[in-house]
């Protein structure tokens, strides 16, 4: 997932997409966490994603999109390497006029010298949920310990044997306000809520998608919408669905 970044990449294949998800899906419980670590040489250490991002010349095709009828956020796993992150999302797409493009994220370790400010949430409405949620699960999963990264995506429904979470479903009311044209970077940022870490009918997992636009939107607009929003230019999204347990029938 490391590769050079050119403004012609294609869409990912059908059949890329299909190993991809299913390495995900068929990884063994106690191998997972090591995909979203990397080993760094120069140091010897271990280092874990921070963030994942969209590459340019796909931004540029998402930015053609005219209106989303479906977004959903699947998880996927690349062939295994101890020195590159392996886990990374992939962002499918469905239009109004029925178009599928799916879109694979490129991972992100965290800068040696953080060198972001601490953001504070400009409106605290009711459907507002402060940026600082996004900067605490984000917290959360930088510090939970490597043993545990596995439990995250497991989820025990009653009457049903233990799952992972395969995908998450996103509203595209969310993201249709910036569509056609407006996004300048799309990220995803992983996250874990320490309120359903307890519970096993509950994924304690939670990204985020980050959105850069190119002109920002009304303050109005985010509360009616119910976006995360920040006091600089960046708009975190939080809602979406883990499937499982909540798959679409």
């Amino acid at each position: 997932m490391e590769s050079v970044i050119t403004q012609d990449d294609p869409l990912m294949t059908d059949e890329v997409f299909n190993s991809s998800t299913s390495n995900w899906k068929d990884a063994d419980v106690l191998q997972l966490t090591h995909n979203f670590h990397k080993l760094d040489l120069n140091q010897g250490q271990y280092e874990r994603v921070n963030y994942f991002s969209m590459k340019k010349g796909h931004v540029k095709k998402f930015n053609k999109i005219q209106e989303i009828k479906k977004f959903t956020m699947h998880l996927a796993l690349d062939k295994e390497n101890k020195e590159h992150f392996t886990f990374f999302p992939i962002f499918e797409i469905v239009d109004v006029d029925g178009k599928k493009y799916r879109f694979p994220l490129q991972p992100h370790q965290k800068p040696k010298q953080d060198i972001e400010k601490e953001r504070t949430a400009t409106n605290l409405g009711s459907q507002i949920v402060p940026a600082i949620f996004k900067d605490m699960i984000a917290k959360n999963w930088e510090e939970v310990e490597m043993s545990l990264v596995d439990d995250l995506f497991t989820v025990k429904s009653t009457g049903k044997p233990m799952e992972r979470v395969l995908y998450y479903i996103v509203s595209p009311e969310l993201i249709n306000p910036y569509l056609p044209g407006n996004i300048k970077e799309l990220k995803f940022y992983p996250g874990l809520d320490m309120n359903k870490f307890q519970y096993k009918d509950m994924v304690s997992f939670t990204p985020v998608i980050g959105i850069i636009p190119e002109t920002p939107l009304e303050t109005g607009i985010h509360q009616m919408k119910g976006i995360l929003e920040t006091n600089g230019n960046e708009v975190y999204v939080e809602y979406s669905r883990p499937c499982p347990p909540t798959c679409p029938d």
